[in-house]
């Protein structure tokens, strides 16, 4: 009953605080507001797009063009179902594909070598070498096709180890066709269902969620620290009530803030801004009861390993912007070290599990993302319970 008298009596008195309202609850929304209307013509509106036929442009060398694998490759090129996606043109070097690439006249350029067709001769894993253009869905298709066209070909090369360098030619034909016919159905979508996708509204409404709701973690730091500076802390320990009721009160009165902050943006973003949070609103619940757990224990951390109230809010602001940049929540990311290192942070899975539900994909994929990001919390949480444990709070 004691911790339930101080979660309400903290829970009023940040209430009181115009900034800390103003910040939790009306920042957020024109934030979101903003974002996802100047960003909506870059990102898209939540309707799948078909992408253009992809402007290729093929450097080849002269003994990669009269070799199995340049046979291969004209076949590919040439097939139906590829030349449907596909528009190939035939350039004399790398220096030309560049150039046609910058401007505009291509769209993607891949390059064959002598060296890749004997290192496929040898019965060796090659790859094609590929310029990107300007159009990040074109770069995206002409990947997909060329990645299948060589996995084609490391196949059969596999094949021919055992059956021998004299059936390599007629492989090579089969490779090329196999590839054109085993990518008629490519289809270039984001997951979930082949019709939806995300607007940039709901991209940075999650994207938001998650960072606003971990800045919740900064109430409690203060909440935590005010204590102290006033020397009220004190007081409270004099009284019957032990450091832990006090602090389980102060984490349950921030915990209440940071769901109610949650509760409103989501219900506000889909009556304002017409963003749809998927099918599944009790997951919703859980994304946000989550994001809620990562933000006290993050917040109590940084409490108890930082001496002053202005250190603490400083690397907690450091934390929460570094994590919601490295997950993408300013703009997506995509080189991959980057990615990886993202997957150790909250914003990661929250914005990965709200996304996905967005997407209306599998539920076992929106439980993977969810129960991720339940073992960051459950890391956060328990560093924070040896944390206090060593050091605990209490008025020194």
């Amino acid at each position: 009953m004691n911790i339930w008298y101080i979660c309400i009596f903290e829970l009023r008195r940040i209430l009181k605080i115009r900034s800390v309202v103003v910040n939790l609850f009306i920042l957020p929304l024109l934030l979101i507001f903003i974002l996802g209307t100047a960003l909506s013509s870059a990102m898209g509106t939540g309707k799948e797009t078909t992408p253009d036929t992809v402007r290729v442009g093929i450097v080849q060398s002269t003994e990669a063009v009269s070799s199995p694998v340049g046979e291969a490759l004209a076949a590919f090129v040439a097939s139906p179902e590829v030349a449907k996606m596909m528009k190939a043109q035939d350039l004399s070097s790398q220096d030309e594909a560049v150039d046609a690439l910058k401007r505009g006249k291509l769209d993607f350029a891949v390059i064959m070598t002598t060296d890749m067709v004997q290192q496929w001769m040898a019965g060796e894993t090659v790859k094609l070498q590929w310029i990107l253009g300007k159009d990040n869905t074109l770069n995206y298709v002409g990947q997909t096709l060329f990645t299948g066209f060589t996995d084609g070909l490391n196949r059969q090369a596999a094949m021919a180890k055992v059956l021998g360098p004299e059936t390599m030619k007629e492989i090579a034909r089969q490779a090329g066709t196999e590839s054109a016919s085993g990518h008629s159905n490519i289809m270039v979508s984001s997951p979930g269902h082949s019709d939806q996708s995300y607007s940039a509204s709901q991209y940075y409404a999650a994207a938001m969620l998650a960072m606003f709701m971990l800045y919740s973690g900064m109430t409690t730091i203060n909440s935590l620290f005010t204590e102290r500076d006033k020397k009220t802390l004190a007081r409270l320990q004099a009284a019957p009530v032990g450091n832990g009721v006090i602090f389980a009160g102060k984490i349950a009165g921030n915990s209440l803030l940071a769901f109610m902050q949650a509760m409103i943006i989501v219900v506000m973003t889909n009556v304002l801004f017409g963003v749809e949070w998927g099918g599944h609103p009790w997951l919703v619940v859980l994304i946000c009861v989550l994001i809620t757990l990562a933000s006290m224990t993050l917040g109590i951390i940084v409490a108890l390993v930082s001496k002053n109230a202005a250190s603490a809010n400083a690397l907690m602001q450091s934390i929460i912007i570094v994590m919601t940049f490295i997950s993408g929540g300013f703009t997506p990311i995509a080189l991959d070290i980057v990615q990886h290192i993202s997957e150790f942070t909250v914003n990661h899975w929250a914005l990965q599990s709200f996304l996905s539900m967005m997407l209306d994909a599998s539920l076992h994929e929106i439980m993977n993302n969810i129960l991720m990001l339940g073992v960051v919390c459950a890391v956060l949480a328990a560093a924070a319970a040896v944390l206090y444990r060593k050091v605990g709070y209490r008025y020194e």
